[in-house]
């Protein structure tokens, strides 16, 4: 008998049991995320396999030691749990409000009002609420269950993408899914964002799978997943549903489209054309209208009525009364779309930033910068590989980005939501990327072209 082994295996135990009574949630979070991290790097070769894996164990115990020194800066005498963000703060408040009332527990009048409300409601909160009564109340393990699901995503579409456009580009963007600050931060939060972009990623594996489904039984089965993740979708935030069946349905389309050179000229040339006919219809113009008013007003929401730095996108007279949006005319509504579209890439600028938070997040703005610009470079090339991954991931990133371009008015919230939308456009701006490497190498090897004068090249013929 190994009497060192014998030994280390007690103490392993005995330390597992210690950490299990101080937090369930922790050592049920270590027995999961292994089998995800060998799920990512199941069948690559033997350096691409430890490169990988060193890359998520480091961003994992990257934010394990976030979450534990919340715990320990925590001022547990003038608070019962600390947080990253406010609404972070109230969402597990509710969860706990909501386990208190599975189990029995009498709560506050107040507290049972607020658990239920519908501002803010989510089916994610009972999934907290279930974890909890089953392992106690876990304030500080909850930020691990969002990590588990925000790793599982970016390895399932890291596992799509590396099939797809090769191992350069997905490496590429799982290293921005793990370490680019705003998506750590909303990674570690007790947010909707971690079981949102995982959903999402499940959708867009179904519907690769629903359209190369070897046998009508798969396809079925693709179809019917579809269905079940757009009402998990639906329950996660409002309008999942429709993110996910507008995110499919646009992607499948612009697959099929780009397959087919003739069909792409074609519908490049009616999509105007079909679009002018339509917005003459006067029921089109008035649920184009409606639609158009209603993201106006929760823009000017987040305007006039959110805290924090704002950014505008209508004229300035509509900012004085809400009702004044009613009288929206077709050169102001114009502006109001073309800021939307312009804001949602460029917002914060730079040159305009107004606190040291903004100061600090100016780098992560460039590299969005870079994000976008190759991104619509790396479509080009992307379409060359695999058309209809990369039809479901603009689709994705679009129907996303459209969602908040026109409804966001606070640059905080802007950032948050614009984070869903990387994990789409950060495989993009890998091929992007990789495209130009390859583009500096060549100019970089082919021999310069010498052009010489008519003069010059007599002179040589002697």
């Amino acid at each position: 008998m190994n009497l060192t082994r014998v030994f280390s295996g007690t103490v392993l135990v005995i330390a597992a049991g210690v950490v299990y009574m101080l937090s369930p949630l922790t050592v049920w979070f270590a027995v999961g995320i292994v089998p995800v991290v060998l799920f990512g790097v199941r069948g690559l070769d033997a350096g691409e396999r430890r490169w990988i894996t060193r890359l998520v164990v480091v961003a994992i115990a990257l934010r394990v030691l976030i979450i534990v020194g919340l715990f320990l800066i925590t001022d547990h005498s003038q608070v019962p749990f600390g947080s990253f963000f406010g609404d972070e703060d109230y969402f597990i408040k509710r969860s706990l409000w909501l386990r208190s009332v599975a189990l029995g527990m009498p709560i506050h009048a107040f507290d049972l009002e607020y658990a239920f409300e519908p501002n803010g409601q989510s089916g994610y909160l009972y999934v907290l609420a279930l974890i909890q009564a089953l392992v106690g109340p876990a304030p500080y393990g909850l930020h691990l269950v969002g990590v588990f699901f925000y790793v599982l995503a970016a390895l399932v579409l890291y596992r799509l993408v590396r099939d797809a456009f090769g191992r350069v580009p997905a490496a590429f963007g799982l290293c921005v899914l793990l370490f680019l600050p705003s998506l750590f931060a909303f990674s570690i939060a007790v947010l909707k964002e971690p079981p949102f972009v995982l959903v999402s990623a499940s959708s867009l594996i179904a519907a690769v799978m629903l359209v190369r489904a070897p046998s009508w039984r798969s396809g079925a089965l693709a179809c019917a997943s579809l269905v079940a993740l757009a009402a998990i979708q639906q329950s996660i935030r409002p309008h999942g549903a429709t993110f996910t069946a507008l995110g499919v349905l646009g992607g499948l389309a612009i697959g099929f489209v780009v397959q087919r050179p003739k069909v792409l000229l074609a519908s490049l040339v009616a999509a105007p054309i079909l679009a002018g006919a339509a917005l003459r219809s006067p029921d089109v113009q008035l649920k184009a209208l409606v639609a158009l008013h209603g993201a106006a007003r929760q823009h000017w929401g987040a305007v006039v009525v959110s805290r924090g730095v704002s950014y505008r996108l209508l004229d300035d007279r509509f900012y004085r009364d809400l009702n004044e949006i009613s009288s929206l005319e077709f050169l102001e509504t114009a502006r109001f779309v073309g800021r939307a579209l312009v804001s949602y890439v460029v917002v914060p600028l730079p040159w305009h930033v107004q606190s040291r938070v903004a100061v600090a997040y100016v780098p992560e703005q460039i590299v969005w910068y870079l994000i976008a610009a190759l991104a619509v470079t790396g479509t080009f090339f992307a379409c060359r590989r695999d058309p209809i991954v990369t039809g479901l991931l603009v689709s994705h990133a679009l129907v996303i980005g459209m969602a908040a371009a026109f409804t966001d008015g606070n640059v905080g919230t802007l950032v948050r939501h614009r984070s869903l939308a990387i994990p789409y456009l950060v495989w993009l701006a890998g091929v992007g990327a990789c495209e130009a490497l390859a583009w500096v190498r060549r100019r970089q090897l082919d021999p310069p072209v010498v052009r010489l004068t008519p003069a010059l090249a007599h002179t040589r013929s002697l």
